[in-house]
């Protein structure tokens, strides 16, 4: 082969490489700027599609949930917005804008806010378990423990002052287990019981999953609902009051995370 030719096959076979590599990632469209050009255009429905096109996408975030849940709440669909904002607040506890939107829709709901806990003790179990995420419990339990077992190994080996020491072992060891506690609570309440919201503006609740089942009582639009068992048609309920039933899943939209297998179409 002459050197003009090798040349030519060489520029030839990087020609080709090129052409075939993917497009800049710059390019590509964005589906959440997309989304937050229609929402500030006031296009809040077809806004809305855009954000849930990016959760569909792999951006699931809680900044996405919390737009998408705006955008519902513009769009008058009060129950899918809460759904959204709940499962924003999963993802961000702490988040002052969250939490803000999300009572305004829960005072806004045919049922209003949610009855606080009978005891002051749940209470405050609930908003501390409700505070932080999983992640941020584990972190907080594995220091106190290792600073338990730290002071454990200076009393083996007699460092430090050994009543101190004794004070930081037992201290740090009932903190870390007391976190402990309000990890796994956590992740029971989140990780754990499905939850689900109502977006009929109001849902016969049946004694079966069926139409031809008897409708004892109905819930209406923004109802919190927990899902104790569920199939593409049909879920068994628990309501805010604790009285059960079944819905049809097509009044029902879920809060994220979903841990089960069984999943329907959000709205």
């Amino acid at each position: 082969m002459t050197r003009r030719a090798f040349l030519a096959l060489i520029f030839l076979t990087a020609s080709c490489a090129f052409a075939q590599q993917p497009s800049d990632p710059a390019t590509a469209p964005d589906p959440i700027a997309e989304a937050n050009a229609l929402y500030r255009d006031g296009q809040f429905a077809a806004a809305a599609e855009s954000y849930r096109d990016a959760l569909g996408a792999g951006f699931d975030g809680p900044r996405v949930h919390y737009n998408l849940g705006n955008a519902l709440y513009r769009s008058e669909q009060l129950g899918a917005a809460i759904a959204h904002y709940l499962s924003a607040l999963t993802m961000a506890p702490r988040d002052d804008d969250i939490q803000a939107n999300l009572d305004r829709a829960l005072t806004e709901r045919p049922a209003g806010k949610p009855a606080p806990p009978a005891s002051w003790l749940h209470a405050t179990a609930s908003r501390i378990v409700a505070s932080f995420t999983l992640s941020e419990f584990a972190i907080a339990a594995a220091v106190c423990w290792w600073s338990a077992l730290g002071a454990v190994i200076a009393l083996l080996i007699g460092a430090g002052r050994r009543r101190t020491m004794r004070r930081i072992a037992i201290g740090a060891g009932i903190v870390a287990l007391s976190i402990a506690s309000f990890g796994v609570a956590r992740w029971w309440a989140w990780h754990h019981t499905d939850r689900a919201v109502v977006v009929a503006e109001s849902a016969p609740v049946h004694t079966g999953p069926g139409e031809s089942f008897e409708a004892a009582l109905s819930v209406q639009e923004g109802s919190i609902v927990r899902i104790t068992r569920a199939d593409s048609d049909w879920a068994e309920i628990a309501d805010e009051g604790g009285a059960t039933g079944w819905l049809p899943t097509s009044s029902l939209v879920m809060v994220r995370p979903v841990v089960t297998d069984t999943d329907w179409p959000d709205g």
